[in-house]
């Protein structure tokens, strides 16, 4: 996966995160302290499909989110997964802002 820059990336981990409306602990600059502390804790207080995002954003960021592939699929529904999916399948960073203006758009839905 090709990224234009580090922002897009932290974006995308933010975008990710936000599909489990857990944005907060991803910033512009990387992941906040409270994220470093829940990978740290495979998760913490975290319910199943919010660490699954999490690993996902540190897997992407930094390879630190080991994310076995059955995890994901056990854990995620529908849609999260599928979101996950059509972002794996991004070849260029054009793609990426694709993926992200589809992700704002779910974001705002009611």
């Amino acid at each position: 996966m090709i990224f234009r820059n580090d922002l897009q990336l932290a974006q995308v981990c933010k975008a990710l995160l936000g599909r489990v409306r857990k944005s907060g602990l991803w910033e512009n600059s990387g992941p906040t302290e409270e994220a470093c502390e829940l990978l740290a804790q495979n998760g913490g207080y975290l319910s199943s499909g919010e660490r699954v995002m999490l690993l996902a954003a540190f897997a992407l960021w930094n390879g630190a989110g080991k994310l076995p592939l059955g995890d994901v699929v056990a854990t995620l529904d529908g849609e999260h997964l599928a979101a996950l999916g059509r972002l794996f399948c991004c070849a260029t960073y054009e793609d990426i802002e694709a993926w992200l203006d589809v992700q704002q758009a779910w974001a705002v839905k009611p």
